[in-house]
C-alpha cells in the first residue's frame, strides 16, 4: 500500500465497501445469467416466477452498481480537492 493509498483509506475507509460490494454485485449478476441463460431474452408471454425474480434483482443490481459508481466518483473528487494544497492566489 502506498502512502497515497493509505491516507485516502484513513479519509474515505468505506470505499473498501463499496468495493467489495460492487464486487459482490458483480458476482451475483454473473452467477444469475449463468443459473438463467434466458434472462436477457425477450419474455415470452410468461416467464416462470424464479425468474421474474431473478430478472428483478438484475435490474436492482445494476441499479445499486451505478450508485455505488457515482459514489465512488464523488469520493475521488473529494480526495483529490483534499490532496490539492491551499493556492493563497
Amino acid at each position: 500500500m502506498t502512502p497515497r493509498q493509505l491516507h485516502q483509506l484513513l479519509i474515505a475507509p468505506e470505499i473498501i465497501v463499496v468495493d467489495l460490494a460492487d464486487a459482490a454485485l458483480v458476482a451475483l449478476q454473473r452467477a444469475l445469467r449463468l443459473e438463467h441463460p434466458l434472462l436477457d431474452a425477450p419474455p415470452p408471454t410468461e416467464h416462470p416466477p424464479v425468474r421474474r425474480r431473478a430478472r428483478l434483482i438484475l435490474c436492482h443490481a445494476q441499479r445499486l452498481r451505478r450508485a455505488l459508481r457515482d459514489y465512488r466518483r464523488l469520493v475521488r473528487d473529494v480526495l483529490r480537492d483534499a490532496e490539492q494544497p491551499d493556492s493563497p492566489f
